[in-house]
């Protein structure tokens, strides 16, 4: 299913909170049931407004030879949520006439704090789905699924599809500071040893096996995701595998490395702060090749252009060739 079958259309509507769970320490899954989303797929994001209806009209905003009005300087002084605030797609069922969507979110600051304490019944203001995802792999291929932290939801997203499409060749290779920091509801405990087990209670019932990793070891195998993955081409047949990954740009850094010592391909969604998500704000530029041009790189949007790009086309600090 190539990229160039991705939707054009986006949505922007109030949702209802229809689900709300928190699966460990910081984190909040919640479900919504928007009308009318356009068609999805993994890697893609949402923009939520983190605020109650309303409260972020439009408002006039005054500075004075003074200073700011007080209106303007209670606003900022108290840290209400004024941007919207990006977030992967964790889940997606129904049509586009009534889907559910889920996102997984750690509190953070003021934007996510909100996403906290919602209940179900309240309104979620959405926009979305933006940006490009992941191209899924042919079912002869081996997909690897390999998310880290906050950048695991959208592999979680990933798994639906791939196993709604019948393939059979996925793995997952899942990590976190912490066993209180990781999102996923574990269906029996993840081997120690990185060795791959049907252990996690997956979206669909994806019938995957995985690797989860800790920093401290409090669940499954002790070290980062790189070392799992490498527990996982050790020991499994893999037939011209690929790589997908999100997660913080060390890690990226590390999966970029790995990927291009074996010669396999790979996909990264990278992390960026988006503002608007559709490209006005410029707030998300990353450096990609372009040959055209003299330097061998320009700046490239991530929500717009991403956030899912193939490692090659990236410029980052992993890619030296491009000094």
């Amino acid at each position: 299913m190539p990229s160039t079958l991705l939707p054009k259309r986006v949505c922007a509507c109030d949702s209802a909170v229809i689900e709300v769970a928190h699966p460990c320490r910081d984190h909040v899954r919640v479900k919504v049931a928007v009308p009318g989303f356009p068609a999805s797929v993994p890697g893609q994001f949402v923009e939520l407004r983190c605020g109650q209806a309303g409260t972020n009209a439009p408002r006039e905003r005054c500075w004075t030879d003074h200073g700011p009005t007080e209106a303007f300087e209670t606003s900022w002084l108290t840290r209400e949520p004024y941007l919207r605030r990006p977030f992967s797609i964790a889940d997606r069922t129904g049509d586009e006439q009534g889907a559910q969507v889920e996102i997984i979110s750690r509190h953070i600051g003021p934007g996510t704090a909100f996403l906290d304490v919602l209940k179900v019944g309240d309104t979620l203001n959405l926009t979305g789905p933006l940006g490009h995802g992941f191209d899924l792999p042919s079912p002869n291929r081996s997909a690897i699924l390999v998310g880290g932290g906050v950048g695991i939801p959208p592999l979680l997203y990933m798994s639906r599809v791939l196993a709604a499409e019948k393939h059979r060749g996925a793995h997952l290779v899942l990590g976190a500071m912490s066993r209180d920091l990781f999102p996923v509801t574990c269906s029996e405990s993840p081997a120690e040893d990185g060795r791959p087990r049907r252990c996690l209670q997956l979206p669909g019932g994806a019938p995957y096996a995985a690797t989860v990793t800790t920093d401290d070891g409090t669940i499954g195998l002790r070290g980062r995701v790189t070392d799992g993955w490498q527990r996982l081409a050790d020991r499994e047949q893999l037939s011209d595998p690929i790589v997908y990954a999100c997660g913080p740009s060390a890690m990226l850094r590390g999966v970029a490395v790995l990927t291009r010592s074996l010669g396999w391909d790979c996909q990264l969604c990278i992390e960026r702060n988006m503002g608007c998500g559709m490209g006005t704000c410029l707030s998300c530029v990353t450096r990609v090749r372009d040959e055209s041009r003299p330097a061998g790189w320009r700046w490239a949007l991530a929500c717009s252009e991403g956030p899912v790009f193939d490692r090659d086309l990236l410029v980052e600090e992993w890619d030296h060739a491009a000094r």
